[in-house]
């Protein structure tokens, strides 16, 4: 992330179960950027169709 978001130090991702599936939790020590959220809820649209959390 990174590479992708300027050296976001203040921002940490998990990847979280959400019932069937799963889903991203952002956190920061600051403000969210809206931007930033919008593009990492994006990657995790796209990464979700291809990596499931089911054993």
């Amino acid at each position: 992330m990174e590479d992708i978001c300027e050296l976001p130090t203040d921002i940490a991702i998990s990847v979280v179960p959400s019932q069937d599936t799963w889903k991203v939790a952002i956190m920061t020590d600051g403000q969210l950027d809206v931007g930033r959220a919008e593009m990492i809820e994006t990657i995790a649209d796209r990464l979700r169709t291809e990596f499931d959390l089911k054993s």
